[in-house]
């Protein structure tokens, strides 16, 4: 008769990848069942994909570029908030939704088991998808300005930009797995995000360029990699002044080294997460 031992993990221990590839039919069905359940029963249904950055860029381009007189280094306000609002609302949607993978999965993850990653790599994937759509719709709209003769300014590097969304991903995966692992223990976290968020938008230079920070906040890009990726983005698209090459390469090493803690992070805090909830 075969004999076969089941003993806990301890310490900390890498992620099982060809046990998350074995599921990855679940993940399809966890990415398709968040983009059908997103906007069910709403009057505009996959139309929120466009209502919702458009809705903004033209707040903050009244708001906080005309009320506030905040520059926005020779861009048209409503452009440039819409180039700086697709990277930001990945972030903010992916974030707060991988935070909580442990607490809005609670019952779920006490009825079966399966690998507990397979829950924020759906989101993030299922996430790319508005992310694509709000990019085009940017593209768009930078299309016509330029035939409309508003914003002439295009540039080859625009074709970089899905490498720039590389490191969006990696750094925002890693910045939510890391949040998740914390909130399995204490869930004060996970009502702390929203507040997080709305800092974090302050400190992502989402409608003000780097060029028009005061020279003690200059410093800010060194450690928040999220605003060297806006902040990129737009160099890319709007060809703005950007950031320098070593505050790239740092922002890159510092999203790839949260990437990996939060991985590890999270597949320790999966083995007890559900005797805890």
């Amino acid at each position: 008769m075969r004999e076969t031992r089941i003993r806990p993990r301890s310490g900390w221990q890498w992620i099982d990848l060809r046990e998350l590839w074995q599921a990855r039919d679940l993940v399809g069905l966890l990415v398709r069942r968040d983009l059908v359940t997103k906007y069910a029963q709403t009057l505009l249904g996959p139309l929120w994909f466009a209502v919702q950055p458009l809705g903004l860029a033209i707040v903050l381009s009244v708001a906080i570029n005309g009320g506030a007189g905040i520059g926005t280094e020779g861009v048209p306000p409503f452009l440039f908030n819409l180039c700086s609002l697709a990277p930001w609302l990945y972030f903010s949607q992916t974030f707060g939704a991988v935070g909580a993978t442990f607490v809005n999965n609670a019952d779920l993850f006490q009825k079966v088991y399966f690998p507990r990653s397979a829950v924020p790599l759906a989101i993030g994937l299922s996430n790319l998808v508005s992310l694509a759509i709000q990019t085009g719709l940017f593209l768009a709209v930078l299309i016509f300005y330029h035939f409309d003769g508003i914003w002439m300014s295009l540039s080859w590097r625009l074709l970089l930009i899905p490498v720039l969304f590389t490191e969006l991903v990696v750094f925002t995966l890693g910045a939510g797995l890391c949040v998740a692992a914390l909130a399995a223990q204490y869930r004060d976290l996970v009502h702390a995000t929203q507040y997080v968020l709305l800092i974090a938008m302050f400190a992502s230079l989402v409608f003000v360029p780097m060029s028009n920070l005061p020279p003690h906040l200059q410093l800010l890009p060194w450690f928040n990699p999220l605003a060297v990726i806006i902040e990129s983005m737009r160099s890319l698209a709007l060809n703005t002044a950007g950031v320098t090459p070593v505050q790239s390469i740092v922002s890159v090493l510092t999203s790839a080294s949260l990437f990996l803690l939060g991985l590890v992070a999270f597949e320790r805090a999966s083995r007890t997460a559900v005797d805890l909830a």
